[in-house]
């Protein structure tokens, strides 16, 4: 039995301080956020055409990871908010892959901490409104989600809490 679960959400929401901690503390796989490197090596530089290839990294990263226990920081719906909020549309490549991806528990990183500010970064002012679409794609798209508030420290204990509910560490990690 594996698990794969991701953290989704708007900027600056905990998504990589947090996957990389629960990778850590609970002996999962950790899968960085693919769009943080390749924009990085572009100096922030990107069009509507490089969300394809970000999006095919990110998927393709989880894809090919070989671990019963895989926590990923950012997902497709993250892929699917960037595009509408930034350029009206959705590629044909990100709606596929959003489709077809298949996680075990999705983790929506409310806004209730500091925005943090980082040359990568776009919206600080929309984060409530991204946060809203986010939730809403959720809901549509029928996914196993928890919003996780608070700290990073309260928001690690609940994704341990929920893991826990859903007897998803005994499977991954059993005793």
């Amino acid at each position: 039995m594996s698990l794969k679960i991701a953290f989704t959400g708007p900027e600056s929401t905990g998504k990589s301080s947090l996957s990389s901690l629960v990778a850590k503390e609970l002996n999962g796989l950790y899968i960085p956020e693919f769009a943080r490197e390749y924009l990085e090596k572009t100096n922030g530089y990107y069009e509507e055409k490089d969300l394809d290839i970000i999006a095919l990294g990110q998927y393709n990263s989880v894809q090919e990871s070989k671990s019963n226990f895989i926590v990923v920081d950012t997902e497709m719906t993250v892929m699917k908010v960037w595009s509408l909020f930034k350029y009206g549309q959705v590629s044909e490549t990100i709606q596929n892959l959003y489709q077809q991806e298949k996680l075990d528990h999705l983790f929506l990183c409310d806004i209730d901490i500091p925005w943090e500010e980082d040359p990568l970064r776009e919206h600080p002012e929309s984060r409530a409104e991204l946060f809203d679409i986010y939730h809403k794609l959720l809901i549509d798209k029928g996914v196993e989600f928890t919003i996780v508030k608070g700290s990073i420290a309260e928001r690690l204990a609940q994704v341990v809490q929920v893991l826990k509910e859903k007897n998803a560490l005994l499977l991954v990690n059993p005793k």
